[in-house]
């Protein structure tokens, strides 16, 4: 039987949002729904997840567009192929709230299945502000019942979106509407639907949360010419009005509305670059001769003022207006490094590392440094190291201690800045200098803007500010970018290399396994497990060495890790990312996990285990003591592991950084397929065949 509701996600770029609104779909109270995902030839990947959704419930499926086309008209594929009483379009970055689609079939059904059901939203902005719509209180005050558009115009003065309402799948079929190509289509849609409709109901309840992204004034990822296209859109509007003379009352409605829509755009820099704002200016005022009714006249307000300027082409004004409005926002000053060299010319081939906060020489940055002493070695590259750390930087590697007048010079002139944590606020990025966020793991616990989940007292404005300084961003898998993409809403280039650090663990042989076991005073018939809790508290290793037998030996973990990791034979961990990195040698692994330290974390490992899971430490003793961490059931769950968190780690990840980042090549080493790595393999595994 066909479901009560049908409902469209297009998805273009919107990895990292497409989970949340898909899950908060699924997971409705109310399940008589399909949901059509279309994929809008998405080079990010949000194609692949519909398929991962659609493989699971049978109420997805998934559309895939041979190529980009667009989002109307991805709304109108998806639109083909409903089956439901009643459609419903949801942005892929929007979500829905609990209860959302119960109410709406209630309210259907209360109201004798009208053409379309109107429904409040909020602003969900990056920050974690909340914004509720400026008509919420026309719910409340003008919904009772069923109406027309003429009836009630109030509810044509929210947005122009098709987001916020369900359609009579039946009405849409009979007055064959359709989606056009360009943006802001939704303006001709709502008109033309919300006009027509001889039934409208309300339901006042907050049913969408709209995403409210960061846009950081990058015209680039928000504007560019396709803002020319809200006068094409509204050209449709005022066509589809005035080919209706019924509908001649609402020409000077939609006039006025069209007017206002098109001065807000023009009114934000990150749509309409400042060069470009007055040709933008005056074909707002083409269009406004165009579509003027007559006897038209502008009231007595602010508002009025400005549609005033633009049919009458007064840039020079409007332009004068802003100017002023401009000088009165006097920013605040802020402390700078280096500001006195900035009149220094940036040395191209200099680099500037730092590691886990200027402690070590370790991680990502130092396996970077010495594939580009390698591939680069015109680079010089120097580390920062706090001063209580300089036994951490090894003989015959260049640093500066943070603060010092070298430090300064450093920073000044540095062409590049590599690092897995963020280099302090008060830095000032140069122009042309370009920055590397290496990070330092798979995130399973929250990360970024998310912290303030636990952190109330993140300073956000600082944590953006770090993260705007930005240029490239290094992912293990495609899992992490999701995260970091919907955590540091900034405009950085993704870099799905892999881990540089993790190249050793699948590049070392077995005699290199086994010289840096002998350095650590273990043969191959022993066994060595690696412990790595995220907290001080955990077990006594002595426990664990007696539970695994008398050749067992536990390593806690210290830098370099890689060592360690190549070492061990077996890891226990808990909620340590250092469980992704392992997963790359393909070796056992063991969780002590529980329900009171899961808070925090992204997913339930323990649903999608990299081995064995123990709920406590009897269970992970009798675990050790039997070997059941080796079983072929352990290593199957492993490979799943691997196949989703080990995606782009294959030994050849610095190599495309230094490529990439230093050497400007585009096209870098493809990734090597998993089924054809080589991990380092476990000495004490060989010795036992």
């Amino acid at each position: 039987m066909a479901p009560k509701f049908s409902v469209v996600v297009p998805c273009h770029a919107s990895r990292a949002w497409l989970r949340p609104c898909l899950d908060s779909v699924l997971g409705q109270s109310f399940t008589d729904f399909e949901v059509i995902g279309v994929d809008d030839a998405d080079p990010d990947g949000s194609g692949r997840i519909l398929d991962e959704y659609a493989a699971v419930d049978p109420r997805v499926r998934a559309v895939h567009l041979d190529e980009n086309v667009g989002l109307g008209p991805a709304r109108n594929a998806g639109l083909k192929e409903c089956r439901g009483q009643y459609v419903l379009f949801l942005d892929a970055d929007d979500s829905y709230t609990p209860g959302s689609l119960q109410a709406i079939a209630q309210r259907i059904d209360a109201t004798n299945e009208p053409d379309i059901v109107m429904f409040d939203y909020e602003r969900m902005f990056w920050d974690g502000r909340v914004l509720g719509s400026q008509r919420h209180d026309a719910f409340a005050r003008e919904g009772a019942g069923v109406f027309t558009a003429a009836e009630r115009p109030i509810f044509l003065t929210f947005l122009e979106v098709v987001w916020n309402k369900a359609y009579r799948r039946a009405f849409l079929t009979r007055h064959g509407f359709a989606f056009t190509s360009g943006f802001y289509e939704d303006a001709p849609w709502t008109y033309s639907t919300m006009l027509t409709a001889e039934r409208i109901a309300t339901l006042d309840r907050i049913v969408v949360h709209y995403r409210q992204h960061r846009t950081g004034g990058n015209i680039h990822a928000t504007g560019g010419r396709r803002q020319w296209d809200i006068f094409d859109q509204y050209d449709r509007v005022h066509a589809f009005i005035q080919s209706d003379p019924e509908l001649a009352g609402w020409r000077r409605f939609a006039f006025d509305r069209s007017l206002d829509h098109i001065l807000a755009v023009l009114a934000k820099p990150e749509r309409i670059a400042p060069d470009d704002r007055a040709e933008f200016f005056h074909a707002a005022h083409a269009f406004a001769k165009r579509w003027k009714p007559d006897g038209y006249s502008t009231d007595r307000t602010a508002r009025g003022f400005k549609r005033w300027l633009l049919i009458h082409d007064d840039y020079a004004t409007y332009s004068t207006l802003k100017l002023s409005a401009r000088m009165l926002q006097v920013p605040s000053p802020r402390k700078t490094v280096g500001k006195l060299l900035h009149r220094a010319k940036l040395d191209p081939n200099l680099v500037a590392y730092a590691a886990y906060g200027f402690t070590q020489y370790a991680g990502n940055p130092r396996a970077i440094y010495e594939k580009a002493a390698e591939l680069a070695p015109h680079l010089r590259g120097v580390w920062v190291v706090h001063n209580e750390h300089l036994a951490a930087i090894p003989e015959g590697v260049e640093y500066v201690v943070t603060g010092s007048p070298a430090y300064e010079k450093l920073v000044g002139k540095a062409k590049y800045f590599v690092s897995n944590t963020n280099w302090p606020a008060d830095l000032e990025k140069r122009e042309g200098q370009i920055h590397l966020q290496t990070q330092h793991g798979t995130p399973l616990k929250t990360v970024g803007i998310d912290l303030r989940r636990t952190s109330p007292e993140l300073d956000v404005e600082e944590l953006m500010r770090e993260v705007d300084r930005w240029d490239f961003n290094l992912s293990s898998n495609r899992y992490s970018s999701e995260i970091w993409e919907r955590t540091y809403p900034a405009y950085f280039e993704e870099l799905e290399y892999g881990y540089p650090r993790n190249d050793r663990l699948l590049t070392a042989t077995l005699d290199d396994v086994r010289a840096i076991r002998a350095g650590l005073g273990y043969d191959d018939s022993q066994l060595v497990i690696l412990y790595a809790p995220t907290s001080g508290d955990g077990l006594d290793p002595a426990q664990l060495e007696l539970a695994a037998g008398p050749n067992a030996h536990v390593l806690l973990p210290k830098a370099p890790v890689e060592d360690l990791m190549l070492a061990a034979d077996v890891l226990v961990s808990d909620y340590s990312s250092i469980t992704f990195d392992y997963a790359n040698l393909d070796r056992p692994i063991v969780l002590h996990v529980d329900d009171d330290n899961r808070q925090g974390t992204y997913f339930d490992v323990t649903e999608f285990p990299p081995g064995v899971i123990a709920r406590s430490a009897d269970e992970l003793f009798a675990i050790l003591r039997s070997g059941s961490f080796a079983a072929p059931e352990a290593a199957k769950h492993r490979q799943l592991f691997r196949e989703k968190f080990c995606e782009f780690d294959d030994g050849h990840a610095a190599e495309r950084v230094v490529r990439r980042v230093f050497l400007g090549e585009t096209d870098v080493p493809p990734i090597v397929p998993l089924a054809d790595r080589t991990p380092a393999p476990s000495a004490y595994f060989v010795h036992n065949g």
